[in-house]
């Protein structure tokens, strides 16, 4: 099955699509119709204070680091990475990269040192923007990376004897006050976005200006945001989702992007910022209703009554005149202007988001995922959303269900393939520019995508971060203390794994931990237990830690807990320890089985 939307006039805020080439030419257009309007506002922790800049003085910022990074003197095409806060110097940091024809490439801040370094030595990377010196001396620790020639330091100075190394200050004065501008070809390669590395080390997606741009005006005909936008920035500008549909596509809107402080500060930053939009992964969302409710059921019973009623599927169309300050309180919990919250990277529980459109906050889910630019479909602000989807497709992404349900997707923003790894490409792009997702799609109702699973065993967290169970239970079971493991997350906040051990072994251990509190027993062995694995799991991404572990007892024919290749029945699992895997979990969300089971991007997280 195949759908071929054309491609519709774009022209938004005087910026039309065909006018525009590269990701600097987006920038400079955006500066030369607003430039005063603002561009971005941060919370500076040193003057405790919010700070903004408009797009002029972006664009003069931006400049600076432009001059200064040309007199690195690097060839067209160039790496260059950043692992920095979110905030404009990640944004005058990256349009100097485009600038000069450069590459850019992102690095998680959460991400391990180990994992930082072969991103930075896989890529090339001949610069490297990182937020300190001790970040740097982390990552430097586990590779020679000899492509390396510069790290600049933005918080602080250079340690000494160390020559790639210099602190923003120096880097900046660098400068010669003269820039030669690079112009691109839309086919030029922009931006290495890595994966998250579920089967193997992280691989990054090549992706290229046309296809970005074809990405960023593509969500604009779909969101059709209107005037005024104030976003509010939740996830890392290294995330493709936040970068693409967050930053780009509030250049080419003339957007205000409030970067936020932090989960902490969220409530807060809601009220302060009074944003008109948001993007965020389910566990956000997910972590705001359960404040919501929590406040308004410890209220009075008059209170708790009318939150039933709004938020109950089966009396809303009654409601409305019931519960209307009810929903106006909501919304101003949210700064009172929230008009479209979008949810990517993971599955949204169809609950949640029908909840919150009842309480005056419409909440879309979406798809998509790195090798396809990434945005895939999105739900609609037109009344069509359906919150058991993911919503309607871009109108330049065309799909296809192969025979086996695997769902496989072709546009004009999909990935030119990984980067130096022809082999992992040719496994997802064929010879007629289908990108299979790995992803299973049940159907398409109308012109919505419904998604039902994987075609390969991955874990798909509430983050939006991507793990492979396989590869953690093998370095497990490899110890001799483990029979068994299996690993569980999806949906969840983070990874829990049900361990069977070997019952000599485990007496061995036992004899080791220190049981102060005869009634703490249990806790004192699950810490050692973790231990355990995380020792075997110490060099893997950071999506692949362990947060919880329980003892259970073996997966046998007998208890129909494998399959007669002893291979572990993961449902029937799950089913049969239902309490034990919610208590390792405890004050979190519940897992959601949905039929868009797998809508994730990868990484993320």
């Amino acid at each position: 099955m195949a759908i071929q939307r054309a491609s519709l006039p774009a022209h938004f805020s005087g910026i039309a699509e065909s006018e525009i080439h590269s990701l600097a030419a987006l920038f400079d257009a955006r500066v030369v119709r607003t430039p005063q309007a603002i561009a971005c506002r941060w919370f500076d922790r040193q003057a405790e204070t919010w700070q903004q800049l408009s797009w002029a003085a972006l664009d003069a910022k931006a400049q600076v680091f432009t001059e200064a990074l040309a007199a690195v003197q690097l060839a067209p095409g160039a790496r260059v990475a950043l692992m920095l806060d979110n905030g404009p110097d990640w944004l005058v940091a990256e349009q100097a990269i485009y600038r000069l024809g450069l590459v850019s490439v992102g690095i998680f801040m959460a991400d391990t040192a180990g994992n930082a370094a072969h991103v930075l030595n896989d890529s090339g990377a001949a610069v490297l923007f990182v937020r300190d010196a001790d970040l740097w001396s982390g990552i430097a620790a586990e590779k020679p990376l000899p492509d390396l020639q510069r790290v600049v330091l933005m918080r602080s100075i250079a340690p000494l004897g160390d020559t790639r190394a210099q602190g923003l200050d120096d880097f900046l004065a660098s400068g010669t006050g003269t820039a030669s501008r690079a112009t691109p070809n839309a086919s030029a390669l922009a931006s290495l976005v890595y994966t998250s590395g579920t089967t193997g080390a992280a691989k990054g997606a090549m992706l290229t200006h046309a296809a970005l741009l074809a990405n960023v005006f593509a969500c604009e005909r779909a969101f059709a945001s209107g005037a005024d936008v104030v976003k509010l920035s939740l996830l890392p500008l290294s995330h493709s989702f936040e970068r693409v549909a967050g930053w780009h596509h509030a250049v080419l809107v003339g957007a205000e992007t409030a970067f936020s402080r932090g989960a902490e500060y969220l409530t807060e930053d809601l009220l302060h910022i009074r944003p008109t939009a948001m993007l965020a992964v389910p566990r956000v969302y997910e972590r705001l209703y359960a404040k919501l409710s929590q406040a308004f059921l410890d209220g009075p019973l008059h209170q708790r009554a009318l939150f039933h009623l709004a938020v109950s599927e089966s009396s809303r169309r009654f409601s409305k005149r019931l519960t209307g300050r009810l929903v106006s309180a909501v919304q101003q919990r949210f700064g009172g202007r929230l008009r479209m919250a979008i949810s990517g990277g993971a599955p949204l529980s169809p609950e949640i988001a029908k909840a919150f459109t009842a309480l005056g906050v419409p909440l879309m889910q979406g798809y998509g995922l790195t090798e396809a630019g990434p945005v895939v479909s999105v739900n609609r602000m037109d009344g069509s959303a359906d919150a058991d989807s993911a919503g309607q497709l871009l109108d330049n992404v065309e799909i296809r269900i192969a025979p086996d349900g695997e769902l496989w997707v072709r546009s004009p923003s999909l990935m030119q393939g990984y980067w130096r790894d022809p082999e992992a490409t040719a496994r997802v792009l064929d010879d007629s520019g289908w990108l299979h997702t790995g992803d299973k799609a049940s159907r398409l109702s109308g012109e919505t995508l419904v998604l039902t699973g994987r075609l390969k065993d991955v874990v798909v967290m509430s983050t939006g971060v991507k793990a492979c169970p396989a590869e953690i239970e093998s370095r497990l079971t490899a110890d001799s203390l483990f029979d068994q493991v299996l690993v569980l997350g999806e949906s969840r906040p983070y990874l829990v794994a049900l361990l069977v051990a070997d019952a000599t072994e485990l007496e061995a251990l036992k004899r080791f931990v220190d049981f102060k509190d005869a009634n703490a027993d249990g806790a004192h062995l699950e810490r050692a237990l973790l231990q355990r694995c995380r020792a075997r799991l110490a060099d893997l991404p950071h999506s692949h830690q362990l947060c919880r572990v329980a003892l259970v007892p073996a997966f046998t024919l007998a208890n129909g807990l494998v399959t007669t290749t002893l291979k572990p029945r993961r449902a029937a699992i799950s089913k049969v320890h239902a309490a034990l895997v919610e208590s390792l979990y405890a004050g979190h969300c519940h897992a959601y089985k949905t039929d868009c089971a797998s809508n994730a991007e990868t990484r993320s997280g």
